[in-house]
């Protein structure tokens, strides 16, 4: 699982991203199980140390292979129920309605077992998922120098890495986000 660390002044959030794509399942009834979509599992820790998102929180998003949109996203809460159910297997209730269980199904054994110790790992401090601890007290941060970043020049293009910046209706059979959320243009005719 890799591990990316974003800092902005103050403010830091946690991504951490799987080494293998997984397919969300929703369930339909009591033992069966219908897929949603296919994506690469994302787990984003912020820890709530701005103004803009104060509560800090863990949200699983299932991202599109290719470009990163998100197809995907809940928040990890403390009625989230998240567990293991088979080797490559793991169910969640979702937080806007705990009745409704959702799975997913990793390619492999092992990165759904990192995965599995990361969210284990974040939920066991009641602080990451918003829950209130007694006598909790918020430190004061001292303002950090802004840090002056590289020119994109001089920063080298990662290895087999495509940045995606727009998408057009050419690239609807490329990418699977564009089939579902974006509507076919309408041809008129002249009279």
């Amino acid at each position: 699982m890799e591990t990316i660390r974003i800092s902005d002044l103050q403010n830091s959030s946690n991504v951490y991203v799987s080494s293998s794509l997984a397919n969300l399942y929703e369930r339909v009834g009591k033992e069966d199980w219908r897929l949603v979509f296919t994506g690469i599992p994302v787990l984003l820790h912020d820890k709530g140390s701005t103004r803009s998102r104060c509560t800090p929180r863990v949200s699983f998003v299932l991202a599109e292979r290719g470009t990163c949109f998100a197809l995907w996203k809940d928040t990890i809460d403390n009625l989230s129920d998240y567990k293991v159910a088979a080797a490559a297997f793991h169910t969640m209730c979702l937080s806007a309605d705990h009745r409704k269980v959702i799975g997913f199904s990793f390619d492999s054994n092992q990165a759904a077992r990192e995965m599995w110790v990361r969210v284990e790992e974040l939920t066991s401090n009641p602080e990451n998922i918003a829950l209130s601890a007694p006598g909790r007290k918020r430190k004061t941060q001292k303002r950090a120098k802004p840090i002056v970043l590289p020119p994109k020049s001089q920063i080298s293009q990662p290895c087999q890495f495509n940045h995606v910046t727009s998408v057009t209706t050419g690239d609807t059979q490329r990418y699977f986000s564009l089939q579902a959320f974006v509507s076919a243009p309408v041809k008129h005719r002249s009279p």
